[in-house]
């Protein structure tokens, strides 16, 4: 809307000053409406009514409505362009519009008409924060707490910048100080949510979103963001009924269905889940990163039945051609390229197929994504190196008590020579225990990073490092971010989540020659670097067996336990009649399962339980799942246990190294990859290859003849007990390492 600024009478002026100060006690009334009309009437009568015209910008800034509010406040701007509240109005509807930049000039220009203002320094911050100048930001709101201590929205958007920079600490008393000014600031106790759940503090942060939920019932944030830290807290039903409940107030989010869909998929529950996904696809259609949540969606984690693996595999396959029509739009957001790339296929390696081509196939749209960063990054990284030692990064999620840490990279950071090497730990939000503290005294720098993914880049660009080592990729979202890029000349993957990478951002994979088949390179995308023997460096843990109350986990003492102890994933439907058929032959035995999680677990249980009574066999005289089990009681278990079955097709090393240091007997089948051998590589390492069978029928056989033939049994264990400490601290795999890094880190690894 628009007037001409002519003249007008005094009379005229007075009128419009009288129609305007009706409109203002309406507004302040509530009457919104009606008090528009009588802004819009005054400012017919005057156009040059500074009052009507910021009032009439606000309103619409209120509304949404952007354009009009830039309008009707630049016209006021021209009017009196001193004005520190027009000038703060505009910067506040730029910041809206996402033109932070504009936004700042303006704010910093009101500032410079009246320094005083505390709520022009709070808006100056949220532009510095839209411009991802945080340091910046922080004296912003610094600023505007100097001007007024009580000022609980600037403490609240102060403690935002210090979550998303990773000072939990810092951040939490934040948004507390906040609160102790304003008992009812429901955003703040929704931030204080995030914050204690971003440290694994899950009560606290339940109590504060109950009570940001509490002050403000249709707090929809609230509510996905109670669902997200329930989720986390692995509570999935109560993260559902938030989810649930913040969908009743808005049926077009496609954020909530996208939330459901990911927490369906977390309890194994795949044809919700694909209906979610498909839902938040239909409401945001040009959302790539739905688009891919929907394709892995297709995986199951605890397949139901052999054809359901099937029909995944197809799927996924079907959706993968769809990936390649994904956006080719430039921009350089990194936070939202990341959110795209950050997801993994990791579930299909429990699948015992080669699945090279289809992993292949989607880290090449990953990679396609992550270009739309790398340009940005390739300006700064690469310089030549001074320091005569290779700089080495290493980057986790699992610089603690982990399998990871133990099966792979803690050899690696204790004993790689520091005369030749510099280590650089990246610890991306993972745990720290004892075993981090090791970490940290053994490497040149240490980092624990929880905030952006772009600050973590940053941080590793700047160690200007020769090689970077990721030990597991897929099982954090972060981690694969990363790996799509190229943040060093070099970049390696190791076995901790044993598949190739697919990703042509990673040179080469490490492994162990005792795990690899015959044409082994053929199954992967990297260059393949077998490490001699078992390609690690490890050493038993020293655990104190507890001495458990078998009676207490619901065992019968008089029939011989057989331990399991796979996750859920690891057992495929097509191997699920081997447990059968040792059943039918010995009539007496237990399998022992583990509660890892309980909606998976149940997913296997119900599957068991069906293979069992098709055999007309009663699976409760057969299965027991038991609590998952601290490593003391695990040991102490294994010691009162007759036999370890190994997971067919996903072997596992840590628990078959675990059963070796009790001396438990372990029956294995060697798989067609590498990630079905360990138990089989650790076997034949310690010359017990009657134990690694080739077939299924190998395999029950085996298992009734070490339980009915106690003599064998205790041989067995006897050569166990003889030959176990051959297994540990094996310097030959990391003396194999430091060459293959010396000799290769000068060349293009394409040609290495």
């Amino acid at each position: 809307m628009t007037s001409s600024f002519s003249e007008v009478s005094d009379e005229a002026k007075l009128q419009a000053q009288l129609n305007f100060q009706k409109g203002f006690n309406l507004l302040k009334m509530g009457n919104f409406d009606e008090a528009d009309a009588f802004f819009i009437v005054a400012y017919k009568i005057d156009s040059k009514n500074i009052d009507a015209l910021n009032l009439l910008g606000i309103r619409s800034y209120q509304k949404q409505d952007l354009q009009q509010a830039l309008i009707w406040l630049n016209q006021a701007n021209l009017l009196q362009a001193d004005s520190p509240h027009t000038l703060n109005t505009l910067g506040l509807t730029y910041i809206a519009l996402g033109e932070y930049q504009k936004a700042l000039e303006h704010l910093d220009l009101a500032i410079t008409h009246d320094f005083s203002i505390p709520e022009i320094h709070n808006n100056r911050g949220h532009a510095l924060k839209g411009l991802k100048q945080h340091s910046r930001a922080l004296e912003a709101f610094n600023q505007a707490i100097k001007l007024r201590p009580n000022y609980s929205e600037a403490l609240n958007n102060m403690g935002v910048i210090l979550l998303e920079d990773g000072q939990m600490e810092t951040a939490i008393q934040c948004f507390k100080n906040a609160i102790h000014i304003n008992q009812n600031f429901s955003e703040a106790f929704n931030n204080l949510g995030n914050a204690l759940t971003e440290i694994g503090r899950y009560e606290l942060s339940f109590d504060a979103f109950k009570q940001a939920i509490k002050i403000n019932s249709q707090y929809i944030d609230a509510y996905i963001n109670f669902g997200n830290s329930l989720k986390r807290a692995k509570q999935y039903t109560t993260a559902i009924q938030c989810y649930e409940r913040a969908l009743s107030m808005n049926h077009s989010n496609g954020k909530i269905y996208n939330l459901l869909g990911e927490t369906y998929y977390d309890i194994g529950n795949l044809d919700l889940s694909k209906e979610n996904f498909g839902k938040a696809c239909e409401l945001a259609p040009h959302n790539d990163a739905l688009r891919i949540a929907l394709a892995i969606s297709q995986i199951p984690k605890v397949a139901k039945s052999a054809m359901e693996l099937n029909d995944s595999r197809v799927n996924f396959a079907n959706q993968l051609k769809i990936l390649k029509d994904l956006s080719k739009d430039i921009h350089t957001d990194v936070e939202l390229v990341s959110k795209l790339i950050s997801r993994h296929p990791f579930h299909l390696a429990y699948q015992e197929e080669n699945n090279k081509d289809l992993i292949a196939q989607f880290g090449l749209i990953c990679i396609e994504q992550a270009k739309k960063i790398q340009s940005v990054i390739n300006t700064q990284i690469f310089r030549a190196n001074k320091s005569q030692k290779i700089q080495l990064g290493i980057i986790s999620s699992y610089f603690c008590d982990h399998p990871v840490w133990h099966a792979i990279t803690k050899g690696l950071v204790e004993n790689l020579d520091s005369n030749l090497f510099e280590i650089h730990i990246f610890n991306a939000a993972g745990s720290e225990d004892q075993e981090t503290v090791l970490a940290q005294q053994k490497s040149r720098s240490y980092l624990r990073h929880a905030g952006s993914n772009e600050g973590l880049i940053n941080a590793i660009i700047q160690r200007n490092l020769d090689v970077l080592l990721y030990p597991e990729i897929g099982m954090n979202p972060t981690i694969k971010t990363l790996a799509c890029l190229r943040l060093a000349p070099l970049q390696i993957a190791s076995w901790g989540h044993p598949e190739t990478t697919g990703l042509p951002t990673i040179d080469f994979f490490i492994s162990g020659k005792a795990f690899e088949p015959n044409g082994y390179p053929e199954n992967y995308s990297e260059h393949i670097m077998a490490l001699p023997n078992l390609g690690t460096y490890f050493k038993w843990e020293h655990i104190v067996a507890a001495n458990v109350d078998i009676n207490a986990l619901g065992l019968d003492q008089s029939a011989p336990f057989l331990i399991c102890a796979g996750s859920p994933s690891k057992y495929s439907p097509e191997n699920d009649y081997v447990f059968v058929e040792i059943a039918k032959r010995l009539g007496k035995c237990q399998f022992v399962l583990f509660n890892f999680q309980s909606e998976l677990s149940s997913l296997l249980k119900t599957r068991l339980n069906q293979a069992f009574l098709d055999a007309n066999l009663n699976p409760e005289d057969f299965i027991r799942f038991i609590p998952f089990l601290p490593k003391d009681s695990f040991y102490g278990l294994m010691l009162k246990s007759t036999l370890y079955l190994d997971t067919i097709g996903f072997s596992g090393f840590n628990t078959a190294m675990q059963a070796i240091d009790c001396e438990l007997p372990i029956v294995t089948l060697e798989g067609k990859y590498m990630r079905g051998r360990f138990a089989a590589g650790i076997l034949n390492s310690m010359n017990l290859g009657n134990l690694v069978c080739k077939s299924h029928q190998e395999y029950v056989d085996r298992t009734i003849q070490l339980i009915e033939e106690k003599e064998v049994l205790h041989a067995y264990k006897k050569s166990i007990a003889d030959a176990k400490m051959g297994l540990i601290e094996d310097m030959e795999p990391i003396k194999a390492f430091e060459s293959f890094l010396m000799s290769t880190i000068h060349k293009n690894p394409q040609e290495a």
